[in-house]
């Protein structure tokens, strides 16, 4: 062990209603256990999925990786072509590197990269469950309710989208598919312990309090406790629902967006994502009034979680050598551009921002608030370098993030980003998103872009891409686009070419989707350059 090496705990929450709700004048939610996290460290203002789902987020939160590179594009559970539902056999994950450098690795909750090959195949300690995860009929959930004294949970189901004949019935948590309550809103009824958040943070704080007992090792650790929450269903506690009253939510600005200036993929979203539309069948405000009570009532309850295991961490004195790094995988579009429900299948600001917090004594500045434009790829980097790891030897395609240490210093900035996004569901979309300077561009292939410009318009009401004196400004953002997307096609080249090629383009795999030679295609198109 080298002396420098801190032990590492990340905690991940999972589908976060954060930006347009978290923190502003229109409603006061905050999240009390991140806020006073972030007075001992650093905030980053402008934090980013690298894809706002979860399969491929959390892909890219494992290898530092952008799904160019380790092919997972959507949920592993979907069958969709070309979608890796497991990482290759020669994909290295963070755990991997840092065991190498001698970290002991845990990993506690939901893990949803892969079908079949989960955390201890990568050789991690701990709990999880392959695919998404049925938490309450897991065995793992039943053993814990036994050891507290509970009986399995119920449930006031208030509202459900996709099966209407539940609103106001009580059912059992106990579901043969994670999917037979997912789309609904409601109250967990009994012991506030008996929620899944707290299940994995009570899990995790024993798993922590073990470590700290354990004085013959001599080993760091790293953990990663994931959340599954607040990801709908939105099942709160009683006494976190209780919290919240939904008559004093005021309607969501973007709400009566009737998506004139919006591209195809917002409707295709919107109208076909559920069998139910959320705005037709929750066409009334005050019924929204309750689903965002019960989302933001689930975020307290998973912040509550966080508590938990941060002063697990404080009463254990492990803090004290500690790299605590809370973020989320992407956000949730509820309520959003028409009343939006799940993530929408274009980047927008709710599901591309999240919260993403810092604390390491000694090593980062407390109080600090970072402007700059980072993403959960730079995540990976902070903890492999904060770890020691030799991140230029990890495998032939090379990690895409950065140390964020250095950006809390004031040491580095970053003003130009570009992130992906390729659809949820079956909603299949290319996208590549770039940002610079307060600007917004989306390039979708086989549907239209987006500019926004968000200091003006944060809730992205006025697409510009009509607009013909942003002229230049688009020119510039197809620009970056297209040189990120020649680099990275470099790059994997010089790892692995594609097997077929004919007339420039690729026949379909993980790493060479024919989509993204096609987006290429259309950008040069745009910009008059020779194809």
């Amino acid at each position: 062990m080298k002396k420098s090496q801190p032990n590492i705990v990340l905690i991940l929450a999972d589908h976060v209603a954060f930006e347009g709700h978290y923190g502003n004048d229109r409603f006061p939610y905050k999240w009390p256990n991140l806020e006073k996290l972030a007075e001992s460290g650093a905030w980053f203002e402008n934090a980013y999925a690298v894809t706002p789902v979860c399969t491929p987020s959390r892909a890219s939160l494992l290898t530092g990786k952008r799904p160019d590179k380790h092919g997972m594009r959507w949920n592993c559970e979907y069958p969709i072509p070309d979608n890796r539902k497991e990482f290759r056999d020669d994909e290295i994950i963070y755990a991997q590197a840092m065991a190498s450098v001698g970290y002991d690795n845990y990993y506690y909750g939901k893990w949803h990269c892969g079908t079949k090959r989960g955390p201890k195949e990568y050789g991690l300690k701990g709990w999880s469950l392959p695919e998404y995860g049925n938490v309450y009929r897991s065995d793992e959930y039943k053993k814990y309710l036994k050891r507290i004294g509970e009986e399995q949970p119920k449930c006031l189901i208030e509202h459900h989208l996709m099966r209407p004949k539940l609103d106001g019935t009580t059912v059992l948590m106990d579901p043969d598919e994670p999917w037979d309550y997912m789309d609904g809103v409601g109250k967990l009824l009994g012991s506030s312990e008996t929620q899944e958040q707290f299940f994995v943070a009570n899990s995790a704080t024993q798993a922590l309090t073990n470590i700290a007992a354990d004085k013959e090792s001599s080993k760091p650790f790293s953990m990663v406790i994931s959340l599954w929450g607040p990801h709908h269903p939105y099942y709160p506690s009683e006494e976190y629902a209780d919290k919240i009253n939904p008559a004093d939510i005021p309607k969501y600005p973007s709400f009566d967006d009737d998506l004139t200036n919006k591209p195809l993929r917002y409707r295709i979203h919107r109208d076909l994502r559920c069998l139910h539309r959320a705005y037709e069948r929750w066409a009334d405000w005050k019924t929204w009034q309750t689903v965002l009570a019960r989302c933001y009532a689930a975020g307290l309850q998973t912040d509550a979680a966080i508590g938990r295991v941060i002063e697990t961490l404080k009463t254990t004195g492990l803090d004290k050598d500690t790299l605590i790094i809370v973020a989320a995988d992407h956000g949730d579009a509820v309520a959003s551009h028409g009343g939006g429900w799940d993530k929408y299948s274009t980047y927008t600001e709710e599901v591309g921002k999240v919260p993403l917090v810092m604390q390491w004594p000694n090593n980062i500045p407390t109080g600090v608030k970072v402007s700059s434009l980072v993403n959960l790829m730079d995540v990976t980097a902070t903890m492999l370098d904060a770890a020691g790891v030799d991140t230029n030897n990890l495998h032939a395609l090379k990690l895409d993030g950065e140390n964020l240490v250095p950006f809390t210093q004031s040491k580095q900035t970053r003003d130009t980003m570009i992130v992906d996004h390729f659809g949820h569901s079956g909603d299949v979309s290319y996208q590549k998103i770039a940002y610079q300077d307060g600007w917004k561009y989306v390039s979708a292939y086989g549907d239209d872009d987006e500019l926004y410009h968000l200091k003006n318009d944060p809730y992205e009401m006025k697409n510009l891409i009509s607009d013909k004196t942003t002229h230049d400004i688009q020119h510039k953002m197809r620009d970056l686009i297209i040189d990120h997307l020649e680099e990275r096609r470099e790059e994997r080249a010089e790892w692995h070419k594609p097997d077929f090629l004919e007339r420039g383009i690729v026949f379909s795999s993980p790493e060479w989707p024919r989509e993204e030679t096609l987006q290429l295609y259309k950008l040069k198109v745009q910009q008059g350059y020779k194809t």
